[in-house]
């Protein structure tokens, strides 16, 4: 796996896109079910290699950061995301805030990456769900606004306290 920033996660929006709108005529399930996946796939890998990069700066620390990448868990990245989506931030990174509010922007990334993990799990392993071309489209356009509010938080002590906590709060003491 090379470690590429922004670009892996931004083709694999665009990969959703792309399959969402695949058949002209009537989509085919797998289809609208890989795009969800893909649109999963681009919020986790956009989240991780931001992380990863705040985590470890400096030329030459590709092969680190790409170590550092393989130990984020799905599970605990959408603990995380939910309690910042929802204002229920764990007492083990509270203080880290330092009394600041979570922008409206971040909560929405974080309650994005709830809503497609959620998403992804039911089109991955739930052969009775059936998804329509507008549902996947309008799930795409929320992963791109998601994407989009990134980059006005990015930076930010809330949004460093939360790439810090999709991989350590697990750990953290309170």
């Amino acid at each position: 796996m090379r470690f590429e920033s922004l670009s892996w996660p931004r083709d694999l929006l665009e990969q959703a896109r792309h399959l969402a709108n695949r058949e002209r005529q009537r989509p085919k399930q797998v289809s609208l079910r890989r795009a969800v996946s893909a649109a999963y796939y681009a919020l986790f890998h956009l989240l991780v290699d931001e992380a990863s990069s705040f985590l470890i700066r400096g030329q030459g620390r590709t092969p680190l950061r790409q170590c550092l990448s393989r130990a984020f868990s799905h599970a605990d990245m959408r603990a995380v995301s939910k309690g910042f989506s929802s204002g229920n931030i764990s007492n083990k990174i509270r203080p880290a805030l330092d009394g600041q509010a979570i922008p409206s922007e971040l909560c929405n990334v974080a309650r994005m990456f709830v809503a497609l993990q959620e998403i992804r799990h039911k089109a991955d392993y739930d052969p009775a769900q059936s998804l329509t071309r507008q549902e996947v489209n309008n799930l795409v356009d929320r992963t791109e606004q998601a994407f989009r509010d990134w980059q006005a938080v990015r930076g930010t002590l809330q949004a460093d306290v939360f790439l810090t906590a999709l991989l350590a709060q697990k750990h953290m003491q309170t």
